[in-house]
């Protein structure tokens, strides 16, 4: 979502999905290809061995019958359904900045006037399991210590901070103007994700979604943007090395693991499925949430992932497919639930900042919960700042989980989900 581009929900950011050859285009021009590739679905289903049937356990548990008792031994990661949030780091702009930019722009700010708490808050009282980071590379250090936003409205809270002199990844939307963020520094973000991890060592696996960004935005307004490092291959190899020197590496869900003696990460999770509960609790799944070319740089020499710390978003057929992003739950929801059904992991969006929100239009998160997507993350896991009070909770549970409407087994009750 970037200023001063006044954003459609159809233009998220998201990877021209293919599958096998056929694009899905931007959603609300794309339910023909949408029937497509369901039919792509419908034809691979038909040609090979049912998923549910043909897949081995990770566990020698019998699970015929699904118990509070054996619960974790027999539900899958992909079984599950939880909820996240878009840009978890993310502070509101200062009304001051707001209004000086509508004199240039009217409503410049409208997608991006909206903030979330801290992201431990968001861990441990919101029940939130899936977290988005934006990062932006800093080679030398300082690049973005004085953001033009701060300096017009004297926001001396994110001027001359100690951690932005450093180099390293650094957090926060749009650079200049949407530059408010809860943690600075990729670092500090991981830290902290890991703290909260390591004092609830029983939660349900968290997945975060990790964007680079480096888009030269033109100047307008009172806005001169200071032009961002490209990222290639060597910076998003940086990115994975933050990512180890925070965490102990069975911390981490990595493909490896999950691709295990298969020829492909693919091949493994639809001969063999996900882990279980009881193997990936306490838990943190990394995925790269960039297309091409960033996607392609981190795939270069490991393209089953060999070795990487994320997985990325993929389509099927790939070997590295195994993470599917599909974020418009109104136009995909039949491609979602047959995703779902094939054993892939997927993830949808309940609203587009801030557009449901605004109006309590509540169609597309109707359409999110019982399409089966694993992931649904919101712009408001607690009631919007508007008239409509407008809001995101897992339907029929008050836990940080639930089963999965979609891919959860017989027997599966959302009690048994807690942590």
């Amino acid at each position: 979502m970037d200023v001063p581009f006044r954003t459609l929900p159809c233009k998220m950011k998201t990877r021209s999905v293919q599958f096998n050859g056929l694009q899905k285009p931007c959603s609300a021009k794309g339910l023909g290809a949408g029937i497509l590739i369901l039919v792509f679905f419908l034809f691979i289903s038909c040609s090979e061995k049912d998923p549910k049937t043909s897949k081995a356990p990770w566990t020698s548990v019998n699970c015929s019958t699904i118990t509070d008792g054996n619960a974790d031994d027999c539900i899958r990661m992909n079984q599950i359904q939880v909820v996240g949030t878009h840009n978890s780091y993310k502070l509101a702009p200062l009304p001051e900045l707001i209004e000086m930019g509508n004199e240039a722009i009217p409503e410049w700010a409208q997608d991006i006037d909206y903030g979330h708490r801290p992201i431990e808050y968001q861990l441990s009282q919101l029940n939130m399991r899936q977290l988005k980071l934006d990062i932006y590379a800093d080679t030398e250090g300082g690049l973005y210590s004085e953001p033009m936003g701060a300096l017009l409205v004297n926001d001396d809270e994110f001027l001359h901070r100690n951690e932005m002199m450093e180099p390293g990844f650094k957090v926060f939307h749009i650079q200049d103007a949407d530059y408010r963020s809860t943690c600075l520094t990729f670092n500090n973000c991981l830290e902290i994700i890991r703290d909260w991890s390591l004092s609830n060592p029983s939660h349900l696996p968290l997945i975060v979604l990790v964007e680079v960004r480096d888009r030269i935005v033109g100047d307008w307004g009172p806005f001169t943007f200071t032009n961002p490092v490209p990222v290639d291959k060597t910076l998003l190899m940086g990115m994975d090395n933050e990512i180890r020197d925070v965490f102990e590496q069975s911390h981490i869900i990595k493909p490896d693991e999950i691709r295990g003696s298969y020829h492909s990460i693919e091949e493994a999770i639809l001969t063999r499925g996900w882990p279980t509960l009881a193997q990936i609790r306490g838990r943190i799944m990394f995925v790269l949430d960039n297309g091409d070319p960033y996607r392609e740089a981190y795939l270069s020499g490991a393209p089953n992932l060999e070795g990487r710390m994320m997985f990325v978003d993929s389509v099927p057929g790939e070997n590295n497919a195994a993470f599917i992003k599909l974020e418009d739950a109104i136009f995909d929801i039949d491609v979602i639930r047959e995703a779902v059904h094939r054993g892939y992991l997927v993830h949808t969006m309940s609203d587009f900042p801030v557009v449901e929100a605004r109006f309590g239009n509540r169609y597309r998160m109707e359409h999110a919960f019982p399409s089966g997507a694993h992931v649904i993350s919101t712009v408001f896991p607690e009631p919007a700042p508007f008239d409509s009070q407008y809001m995101v909770t897992l339907p029929n549970t008050e836990g940080p989980g639930r089963c999965n409407p979609v891919s959860a087994p017989a027997g599966c009750q959302h009690s048994y989900i807690r942590e």
